[in-house]
């Protein structure tokens, strides 16, 4: 038995709790996969996995062999990348998953730059609101924003986002301008489908709690920017959205005595010893380009 070959199909049916995804990633037959892992519990004298028909769940003596062999296996890559790596410039693909609107308005513009420094480095992009799943996806990386709530993902802060709520001069003109935001609720507000339908405003130590209604939801703050620049009403949106809309005075702030929640930006990749020297110069770009 190759026993470093199987450790690394045992790591990867835990990461996916499926031997066929595990296969497919490995390109390996299932039978190969189920074999390996025979192998390897025969080896060591104690069952790491419990299969059945509808998934794979990991025994306590798995836990324990996974989190030491997930560690080693990392460490041996990193030596792997340091030596392959070393004296050429980094190369290879990147599969990224960005924000839709953030990505389109603020990372697009950046890649050019990136591409120019790293000429070899592949870069694979999805903008999309969903939220991926890092490992079983095969990302090598993500920007989020807002509260992470895979705890098992290694994090890096990179800016702070600014929310803000606003309409257009001629929706105010037509409905006035609420001072208090209990007063939405006598307003159309316009709503983002992927967000929590609260929108939380705090002021002097007071919190309100407001479920805005209105005639329009979608999934991208973009199109709701638009909609609120044309006077449909009143939306709460990151100020990369609006920052072009509030420069032309086809949107205004309101509520500007309230605090609305903070939302961070962070770039998360799945926890690992190590990033491989490509993406290492991706986090490294972002974070110079975010942070300056």
């Amino acid at each position: 038995m190759d026993q470093l070959s199987a450790i690394r199909v045992f790591c990867k049916v835990v990461e996916l709790q499926s031997f066929t995804r595990a296969a497919q990633q490995l390109e390996l037959s299932v039978a190969m996969v189920s074999k390996q892992i025979g192998l390897l519990e025969q080896h060591l004298n104690a069952r790491l996995l419990m299969r059945t028909t509808r998934r794979v769940s990991v025994t306590e003596a798995g836990h324990l062999y996974y989190e030491r062999c997930h560690a080693i296996l990392a460490e041996l890559e990193q030596a792997n990348a340091l030596i392959s790596d070393h004296g050429r410039q980094p190369s290879g693909r990147i599969r990224i998953s960005v924000p839709m609107d953030f990505g389109n308005l603020k990372v697009a513009p950046l890649l050019a730059e990136f591409n120019r420094r790293y000429p070899d480095i592949q870069l694979d992009l999805e903008y999309s609101d969903r939220l991926v799943a890092l490992v079983e996806e095969n990302f090598d990386l993500a920007l989020r924003i807002g509260t992470l709530a895979d705890s098992s993902l290694i994090a890096r802060p990179l800016a702070q986002v600014t929310l803000l709520t606003c309409a257009a001069p001629d929706y105010l003109a037509r409905h006035g301008t609420p001072t208090h935001p209990e007063q939405l609720a006598e307003h159309n507000c316009l709503l983002y489908t992927l967000s929590d339908p609260q929108w939380l405003y705090r002021r002097q130590g007071h919190s309100y709690h407001i479920r805005p209604k209105g005639v329009m939801r979608a999934n991208t703050g973009r199109a709701l920017a638009l909609a609120a620049s044309q006077g449909m009403g009143i939306i709460m949106q990151p100020l990369f959205i609006v920052e072009d809309y509030l420069a032309k005075g086809e949107l205004v702030p309101l509520l500007e005595e309230f605090q609305l929640p903070a939302l961070t930006l962070n770039l998360v990749y799945p926890h690992r010893h190590f990033l491989p020297g490509r993406v290492k110069c991706f986090v490294d770009y972002m974070e110079d380009c975010f942070k300056h």
